[in-house]
């Protein structure tokens, strides 16, 4: 067995064996939960150094032609992937009957209070900081990535030696960051079965009843979207084989799949790509860090999917113009979702908070979001890597 085919058996197993000791041993779960939580660590320890530099260094080292060309086709497919899978989560939620008897007995509700400044203003203002260092102390990717792209903007009319010394800076930090991935890489395994371990321990089966028609519908939208829009798109646009190359980076969706955040996956998005030589690196290094903040596919369907079960849950008839909106602030609202666990709650309630539903069933939502988190996390990882991948073919050496 080959070096390569040990590792993904092993991670099976662990990833098995995970389940395994969550459902019988849930103290050991419990005792060993830590793996996982620095497993998770270290992966946030690269995103920062990992995203700035790629970002500054995609931007900083094109031609303004380069660039334009670049930037206008990224944000074209994000924006064609992202409304193609809003489309899909609302024309499904019409079309299937959601139960309105669901009775949530002894619910915790999510605390309204913190959600009563949301607006469309605020989330666009939360795009951007008014202090990078303080942006950089509490994570926020989006905003980095804002003042990123602005400063590599303004690279390029600085002096040459300047825009020198800036960009052989990034690419060592670069160069230092894939060793340190690599070596995380290797002991992703045990990371993952931490991390099984420990979803499978917390999660009571019996919290869900009820919600199967949803489940259900969520569970046909993901798989159209995943099974069939984006390999369209692979392979009318891109021209290659999606599932062959979805195979190729499946560590990536797998670490996707059990960390529930994107930008935790980003390192090993990086190396994946570039290990098997799938694109080129300036266009994984300016797409990748941006797919993994802007380009939320599986946010925005299952978030519009969601709003339309809240609504009916809640007793409203959403109108044609209301679902409009909905289309409209989901497609803003995903692009801004923070690339964390859980980081969705912000954006669903100003959603909510606009089309009228009451922002005490944001609880409901959380609910929700304990199970379907870690597959839309992988949904909107893999839409990053098909993105990557095809625009590539577009981009020249």
């Amino acid at each position: 067995m080959s070096k390569k085919y040990r590792y993904e058996v092993a991670t099976i197993l662990l990833a098995l064996l995970g389940v395994v000791v969550g459902v019988y041993f849930p103290m050991i779960a419990k005792n060993l939960s830590f793996i996982g939580d620095i497993f998770i660590l270290l992966l946030k320890m690269m995103i920062v150094p990992l995203v700035v530099t790629s970002i500054f260094l995609s931007i900083a080292t094109l031609k303004s032609s380069d660039l334009f060309q670049l930037g206008g086709k990224t944000i074209g497919y994000y924006v064609l992937t992202s409304s193609l899978a809003c489309l899909t989560g609302l024309i499904i939620a019409n079309s299937y009957s959601f139960s309105t008897g669901l009775e949530f007995a002894g619910f915790e509700q999510y605390d309204p209070e913190k959600l009563n400044h949301v607006s469309f203003h605020s989330l666009i203002t939360s795009f951007f900081s008014g202090n990078f260092f303080n942006a950089l102390s509490q994570g926020n990717i989006v905003q980095i990535v804002v003042f990123t792209i602005l400063v590599a903007l303004a690279s390029l009319s600085a002096k040459e030696k300047h825009r020198n010394f800036l960009i052989d800076f990034s690419e060592s930090v670069q160069d230092i960051m894939m060793v340190l991935i690599q070596w995380i890489v290797k002991v992703a395994p045990l990371g993952i079965f931490s991390l099984i371990a420990s979803i499978v321990m917390k999660t009571e089966l019996k919290i869900f009843y009820g919600l199967g028609p949803l489940f259900v519908a969520i569970t046909l939208a993901v798989c159209i979207h995943t099974l069939l829009t984006l390999p369209l798109i692979a392979y009318f646009l891109g021209r290659f084989h999606p599932y062959k190359f979805l195979y190729r980076v499946r560590r990536a969706i797998l670490i996707a799949l059990t960390t529930a955040s994107s930008t935790a996956t980003l390192p090993i998005s990086t190396a994946v790509l570039n290990e098997n030589n799938e694109v080129k690196e300036k266009t994984s290094g300016f797409i990748l860090p941006l797919g993994a903040t802007l380009n939320m596919d599986g946010s925005a369907l299952y978030q519009a999917m969601v709003i339309i079960f809240l609504g009916e849950f809640s007793g409203m008839t959403l109108a044609v113009s209301d679902q409009l909106l909905i289309f409209a602030f989901v497609m803003t609202s995903s692009a801004g979702t923070a690339g964390i666990p859980g980081g969705g709650i912000m954006m669903m309630g100003a959603v909510m908070e606009m089309v009228g539903i009451p922002l005490e069933n944001i609880g409901i939502y959380l609910l929700i979001d304990r199970f379907w988190d870690y597959i839309i996390t992988a949904v909107n990882v893999s839409g990053d890597l098909i993105g990557a991948k095809t625009v590539d073919r577009f981009i020249e050496d």
